[in-house]
């Protein structure tokens, strides 16, 4: 199975037995609240990640657990609706056990694939209003906000944009060696 890795954390694609750590994160109130509702226990969250199974063989979406360097998990992240060349990622919790830098290294791990081997030009992704420190971390990044509705607030962010500010922020991914190099692959 194919890992991403940053300085503290890497990224695995989830299986079933990642099921009940899911289901903890996205039930956890102070984890939650900016996410879109679950409903059901723990079998709709199975149910659900052998549904996704399908679309990520179809690679129509990639769902990663973000563990730490020694293989405790501690987020998961999901990049998905992939239209033409661009992608969304979102379904981004981290945990208790999240290495103080985990934030910046999934976001960067998720341009590092989005833009890298997936060979996307641009990402999109909303952010709950409510969820400030989220959007203010993205707009910190350079993202542009697009729209809002009284919920969330819209953004795109394309590969140009992540290139000019990834120099500055190559630490956090550690020597693991680039994902993304600043070619781009055209998915027209």
């Amino acid at each position: 199975m194919q890992t991403f890795e940053a300085r503290t954390i890497q990224f695995r694609l989830v299986t079933p037995e990642d099921t009940e750590f899911i289901h903890s994160l996205r039930v956890d109130p102070r984890k939650n609240q900016h996410l879109s509702p679950t409903t059901g226990g723990v079998e709709v969250q199975r149910t659900w990640l052998e549904s996704y199974k399908r679309r990520e063989a179809d690679e129509a979406e990639f769902y990663y657990v973000i563990e730490t360097n020694d293989r405790a998990s501690c987020g998961v992240v999901r990049l998905y609706d992939f239209q033409g060349p661009c992608f969304c990622w979102g379904s981004w919790i981290l945990g208790g056990r999240a290495p103080r830098k985990a934030a910046i290294e999934s976001a960067m791990l998720v341009y590092e694939i989005g833009f890298g081997p997936l060979g996307f030009t641009k990402s999109h992704f909303d952010v709950r209003r409510a969820n400030e420190r989220v959007w203010k971390f993205h707009e910190r990044m350079g993202a542009t906000r697009v729209c809002e509705t009284d919920l969330d607030y819209f953004y795109r962010y394309p590969c140009a944009d992540y290139s000019r500010v990834r120099p500055g922020l190559e630490e956090f991914l550690g020597n693991k060696g680039p994902l993304f190099d600043g070619q781009q692959i055209n998915r027209d």
